[in-house]
């Protein structure tokens, strides 16, 4: 009898396992449907397929709210053994807080950031430099159909030349374009700067730097700003720019604080 109950405990186990395993999340709401489906009914219904999330937004949203939760969790943990009285256990739990501020977010996450875009070799172009240096004269111009044009050829240049070293010098000078006057558009600015990181990671410019500097100074969305920071601080190639990144999001953290 005692040998069925285990038998039976270990069955149940495995069954709960394996629906567990099997979940799968709808591509588009990332409700959790059968491992068959691709998508729940509701959005079958009322979306057509390309406008339908795929597999990599499901994820990135999947990691984005599990930091969430756990950043949730640990602020309802410390404040009940605030309210208990528990030091010893309160002293643990903020220190848990405090390391999970400091760790760096990766970069793909949903505030529109990601990894390095491609690892493919960078090499000099001829027909590539000519439209970069073609689209620089566009973009010195005063007038705002030149600037728009400007901004057209260099994301031409990035399109059909991604393997050029000038690709991401094109995405920096698009992100200027944008940050500037006729345009002050400095979200769009912002990911361009990301995106110029993204595909050269090595870049001289401070593309980082910049891309916190308009989520901080511009559109005061501090919480961006010290994601993107604390990126800066670590992965900036260049030493100024590290320090600037670090100094600002102290400033930035003392302030929540």
């Amino acid at each position: 009898m005692r040998m069925v109950k285990i038998f039976f405990v270990i069955a149940c186990s495995m069954l709960i396992s394996y629906g567990a395993f099997a979940a799968n999340y709808c591509l588009n709401c990332f409700d959790q449907i059968d491992e068959s489906e691709k998508y729940c009914v509701v959005c079958k219904a009322k979306l057509p397929v390309d406008e339908l999330k795929t597999k990599e937004e499901q994820l990135i949203h999947a990691v984005t709210v599990s930091r969430q939760n756990y950043k949730k969790t640990l602020d309802e943990l410390n404040q009940y053994y605030q309210n208990t009285g528990n030091q010893l256990r309160l002293q643990k739990t903020r220190r848990e807080l405090d390391a999970l501020d400091k760790v760096p977010q990766s970069l793909f996450t949903d505030e529109g950031l990601g990894g390095p875009i491609k690892a493919l070799p960078l090499r000099d172009i001829g027909d590539a430099n000519i439209l970069y240096k073609d689209a620089l004269m566009y973009k010195k111009s005063s007038n705002k159909e030149n600037r728009v044009t400007a901004i057209k050829r260099l994301e031409k240049l990035i399109a059909e030349y991604p393997d050029s070293d000038k690709v991401a010098e094109a995405a920096y000078e698009i992100a200027e374009t944008y940050a500037g006057g006729y345009f002050n558009d400095y979200e769009s600015a912002a990911k361009y700067y990301i995106r110029s990181y993204q595909l050269n990671p090595y870049i001289k410019r401070p593309a980082l730097l910049k891309a916190a500097e308009m989520y901080d100074k511009m559109l005061a969305d501090y919480e961006k700003a010290k994601v993107i920071y604390r990126q800066a601080a670590l992965y900036s190639p260049d030493e100024k720019s590290c320090r600037k990144a670090q100094k600002r999001l102290s400033v930035l953290e003392q302030g929540t604080k």
